[in-house]
């Protein structure tokens, strides 16, 4: 697809840091745009505006991933899944079937519903990645919400290189579930990922580990309070906090632990005011988080004794119009160390907080900071913290955890059936006339499972009564010197 770049470079915008890749590019493409759609592009060390004439629209929900150079590889409105040259893919269209999906125009228009996509990398495989999505249904008593949670998997080598969807609308989980709000972070490995998904109307979350053998349901947790709106929903740079702002709830903000997955120590601050908007944003340093609440923008300082008290208003609507109410809505940090805050409305301009990392008005709010040169439909990508690596010093800081790191060798092993449901034969060979051990491992890397092996064997009929879930385990096969000679995924599916 042609198109007619205009490049304004913002040399007012002091630039503290970036980095290469995956998150550097945010696409905007509100309907009608006569003056084009405009992308920021983060990769130079300067934020970069340009402008085309592409045809598809977006709204608030938005996720897009580029290459580790800063290419386009992808992007999605909700609807559709749009290669780099703009076209949707050959299987990229009629996402998240749901009531929603096929009324009022959304699949023209893109969807308005706060990070309804996310898309990771597939942990093991890089040209794969893993496109996950909802819509809205309308139950009977006229609430909206989500039913179902979808993924789909994009593979990059497909369409001489532009991608295609291999898995299409594949249903992850069944509930009634809080609209958008679908965001990860990196496991402490440092390569799997742990999603979180907020249930609709409990205080639930249900936490998924995708790894390079799929994905998992790891618990429904019960924490916080009942979740009865839509909202943004965000995990700090480190990994180690998780914050959700929304309509009906107000603020909470909780610990999380990237080795199990799991929140802890809930604070919740019911903000009195007028709210209609709604957005969070985490300072660079993880130390700060900000929420927007329509006509005010506060600040809470997770260093502080008291979280809750910290609570100060950095910013008050300034009454502009441009050419609707200004007023703050969803948040994201950005590669350059500052966070940009979208309208609530269709207009020209973001906010910026300058300094998020400071205490108090020192952040340096600027209101409308950022002219954009199109109309934005409150518009920012849903993008974790690709770089995030391992925790280092951690139990989990290794892919390798509970495991010798001898050399590995080879013990032949295969599973049958494969997938299996109450009994596996393990076929094996153990290279040096040693007896051993097999262990099944589940993708926590807890192992539920342990059986003796001798060589002399090479067979063994293995029951499952101790996986009670279906899920993708790790069979591993050891030595009696614990050296580790072979692995081996397993499928669970009891009936």
């Amino acid at each position: 697809m042609k198109s007619k770049r205009l490049i304004v470079i913002f040399i007012l915008l002091s630039l503290k840091s970036f980095s290469q890749g995956r998150d550097n590019l945010w696409m905007f493409g509100y309907y009608p745009a006569p003056a084009g759609k405009a992308d920021i592009e983060f990769s130079s060390g300067m934020p970069v505006i340009t402008t085309s004439n592409r045809d598809i629209n977006l709204s608030l929900t938005f996720a897009n991933i580029t290459d580790n150079n800063g290419n386009l590889l992808f992007y999605t409105n909700g609807a559709i899944v749009a290669n780099a040259l703009n076209d949707t893919m050959p299987n990229g269209d009629s996402l998240s079937p749901a009531t929603y999906t096929f009324t009022g125009g959304w699949q023209f228009f893109g969807f308005p519903i706060p990070q309804a996509s996310l898309i990771i990398p597939d942990p093991g495989d890089s040209m794969k990645y893993f496109l996950f999505h909802s819509s809205v249904d309308i139950l009977p008593n006229s609430i909206q919400t989500p039913l179902n949670l979808y993924f789909s998997i994009i593979d990059m080598k497909l369409d001489s290189g532009k991608g295609d969807l291999t898995i299409k609308n594949n249903i992850l989980l069944s509930d009634t579930l809080s609209g958008g709000n679908i965001i990860a972070c990196k496991h402490a490995n440092g390569r799997d990922w742990w999603l979180l998904e907020p249930e609709f109307g409990h205080p639930a979350y249900y936490v998924f580990l995708i790894t390079p053998f799929g994905i998992q349901l790891v618990r429904k947790q019960i924490i916080g309070q009942r979740l009865m709106s839509d909202g943004q929903s965000l995990f700090n740079r480190q990994g180690t906090k998780y914050a959700r702002y929304d309509t009906t709830n107000d603020f909470d903000v909780f610990d999380f632990d990237r080795c199990t997955g799991m929140l802890s120590n809930n604070i919740h601050v019911a903000i009195n005011d007028s709210m209609f908007g709604y957005g969070v944003g985490f300072s660079p340093d993880g130390s700060k988080v900000y929420a927007s609440s329509a006509q005010f923008l506060y600040q809470f300082d997770l260093n502080a004794s008291n979280v809750a008290a910290s609570m100060t208003t950095v910013a008050t609507w300034d009454s502009t119009y441009s050419p609707f109410p200004t007023l703050f809505s969803v948040q994201q940090l950005a590669p350059d160390g500052k966070i940009y805050i979208a309208t609530t409305s269709t207009n020209d301009v973001m906010h910026i907080i300058d300094s998020p990392n400071n205490v108090g008005i020192a952040c340096n709010v600027l209101q409308h900071g950022l002219q954009l040169p199109v109309i934005n439909d409150h518009t920012v990508p849903n993008h974790p913290n690709y770089h995030l690596g391992p925790l280092v010093g951690s139990i989990c800081d290794s892919l390798s955890v509970g495991l010798p790191h001898n050399t590995v060798q080879s013990a032949g092993l295969r599973l049958n059936p494969n997938p299996a449901s109450n009994q596996v034969w393990v076929n094996y060979q153990f290279p040096n006339n040693h007896d051993g051990w097999l262990e099944i491992y589940d993708p926590l890397g807890k192992q539920i499972l342990k059986r003796r092996l001798y060589w002399s064997t090479t067979q063994l009929l293995v029951y499952l009564n101790e996986i009670k879930s279906n899920g993708i385990y790790v069979a591993k096969v050891f030595d009696d010197s614990e050296m580790f000679l072979s692995t081996e995924k397993l499928v669970v599916a009891k009936h």
